[in-house]
């Protein structure tokens, strides 16, 4: 690659990563209005209720994250480079800026999905897994003991 392609290259990354930033943060917005924030309220709701919301704004997420990515890799890049190095930062891009602003202005899906994560799993995973502790100095137990409230 010369520098005249590195330099492009780096362009066309930068042009991406400023389009999907702003696109997730107009899909975030845009969700914000849509969905219920994560509230006492919204805790109180249905799990059938709660496992919908969470489904459908997700799922929005996805399909805007699909159509935009492929109407991206179809189109030509701003700055000419070769079809693998175009293919390589569109799939790069994409997938870090487009996440990264979606969930950067996303705390109410992100509270959603940890509670749903509490109600649903954590007294499951809470009889499989130690949950005091850590496995980096091997203290990992079931019931709290002096290494592990330090």
């Amino acid at each position: 690659m010369n520098s005249k392609e590195k330099f492009y290259v780096s362009m066309n990354a930068s042009l991406l990563a400023i389009f999907y930033t702003l696109l997730g943060v107009f899909v975030s917005y845009i969700l914000y209005y849509l969905f219920d924030e994560y509230d006492e309220k919204w805790e109180k709701r249905s799990m059938t209720y709660k496992l919908l919301d969470v489904s459908v704004e997700i799922s929005l997420l996805s399909i805007i994250a699909f159509w935009s990515g492929l109407i991206i890799e179809l189109a030509p890049p701003v700055f000419p480079v070769r079809k693998q190095l175009d293919v390589l930062v569109d799939n790069y891009i994409s997938g870090i800026f487009y996440i990264f602003a979606v969930f950067l202005f996303m705390h109410s899906l992100t509270d959603k999905l940890k509670h749903l994560f509490h109600e649903l799993f954590e007294v499951h995973f809470s009889k499989i897994f130690p949950q005091y502790g850590s496995i980096i100095d091997l203290s990992l137990s079931y019931s709290p003991n002096e290494k592990t409230e330090k």
